[in-house]
């Protein structure tokens, strides 16, 4: 008989709650301004929205420090090659989709409700342009980098292939 190793289920408990200073990380206002600036990459790059399941990568890609300071500087890496040179940061990602579902799906009803995204007709998440407070955080800051990171995995996500491709590549499963 062959072994497989148990996939994480999204409903168990996979891991320890945030730490008291990861907390703010996962508030979902901060949370929706990650996807909006992911949103607003993907539609930089390729003049159309974010299709509606890529959405649940950006959370788990950003978030994660490692794999954020992992991530190269240009969309001129092409993901795939990246990942085949990266490939501990696959390491437990789909554990972090699942932990991080929930938040997700707060940041985007949180969002959609605040008039930050909103749905096309053709299911890709748009960012309305809407005038935005500035953030009081230093340039250096966790929050600062992880808005800045998530503008460029919109825009590396819009050129690396169909959803069906990039999951793969992470190696999750919508």
């Amino acid at each position: 008989m062959f072994w497989r190793p148990a996939r994480p289920r999204c409903h168990e408990n996979l891991g320890r709650a945030p730490r008291g200073d990861r907390k703010p990380l996962f508030n979902p206002a901060f949370c929706a301004i990650v996807l909006r600036q992911s949103v607003r990459g993907f539609v930089q790059e390729k003049g159309e929205g974010l299709p509606f399941a890529l959405a649940f990568l950006v959370l788990p890609i950003v978030l994660h420090k490692r794999t954020r300071e992992l991530l190269p500087k240009s969309i001129a890496t092409k993901m795939h090659p990246w990942i085949q040179d990266h490939q501990d940061v696959r390491v437990g990602f789909a554990g972090r989709c699942c932990a991080l579902l929930p938040h997700t799906q707060e940041a985007i009803v949180f969002a959609a409700t605040n008039d930050l995204l909103a749905m096309s007709a053709n299911g890709r998440i748009e960012a309305p342009q809407v005038p935005l407070p500035s953030a009081s955080w230093p340039d250096d800051s966790e929050p600062a980098v992880c808005i800045s990171r998530a503008r460029f995995v919109g825009r590396w996500l819009s050129t690396a292939g169909d959803v069906a491709t990039i999951f793969a590549m992470w190696g999750v499963r919508p």
